[in-house]
């Protein structure tokens, strides 16, 4: 009898051994299964890469004419080609108006880095002719120049209806180079807002892509100047 109560304060023993307490009868140290996880950056969790993918397109939106002359603005003094493609009528391309001669010269331009105009400049050198214009004054008409002083009762930079220029017609000497006059007539059909800048006279028109949400289109560039 006295050998098993032995036994059993020694099994008593062995088991509070254990388990460690500290005075105020909590363990002194946590057990393995309690112990909180700590996340590491191996096992932090990782986003989905497909998921993180944006569309990035190479020509912002614009939802305005006055956001395609930023574009066209930006462009031609940065001499970006790519983005200044990507501005043309898909269908139509651009047309270009000059005046060679006493004679209305148009052409076609598919590729802005192959144009060449009458002297042989690429459209590129209108950065140093540019003026400084982020926002268009908008105006029910476009100014004309009093010619033959060729000054204009506003000085500055509008944006208004193309109306005037699809009226014109040059079309009976006009010499055209890249298409025919069907095309060109067409394209002149499409231009519904113009940029107009006074220091040159030159006109930048812009037709609208079909649909909602359709983008803003450079057609027709009028490089005459103010009086022709």
């Amino acid at each position: 009898m006295r050998l098993q109560q032995l036994l059993s304060v020694l099994a008593l023993l062995v088991t509070s051994c254990g388990d460690v307490k500290n005075p105020n009868g909590m363990p002194a140290k946590p057990t393995g299964q309690g112990q909180p996880q700590v996340l590491t950056a191996a096992s932090t969790p990782k986003p989905d890469s497909a998921a993180a993918k944006t569309e990035n397109p190479v020509m912002p939106a614009d939802t305005s004419v006055t956001g395609a002359w930023l574009i066209l603005d930006g462009s031609l003094r940065g001499h970006d080609a790519a983005t200044l493609n990507q501005l043309l009528d898909p269908e139509y391309g651009l047309w270009v108006l000059e005046q060679a001669g006493g004679v209305p010269l148009v052409t076609r331009v598919a590729d802005v880095r192959r144009f060449r105009d009458q002297h042989q400049q690429p459209l590129f050198a209108l950065d140093k002719q540019l003026m400084t214009c982020a926002a268009p004054k908008p105006v029910a008409k476009l100014p004309a120049a009093a010619c033959p002083a060729g000054t204009f009762a506003e000085e500055g930079c509008f944006v208004g209806p193309s109306a005037p220029f699809r009226a014109l017609d040059f079309w009976k000497t006009a010499a055209i180079k890249g298409g025919n006059r069907n095309q060109a007539q067409a394209a002149q059909g499409r231009c519904v807002r113009g940029v107009l800048q006074t220091r040159t006279g030159y006109q930048f028109h812009f037709s609208k892509s079909a649909g909602v949400g359709g983008r803003w289109r450079l057609v027709f560039l009028d490089l005459r100047g103010k009086c022709r």
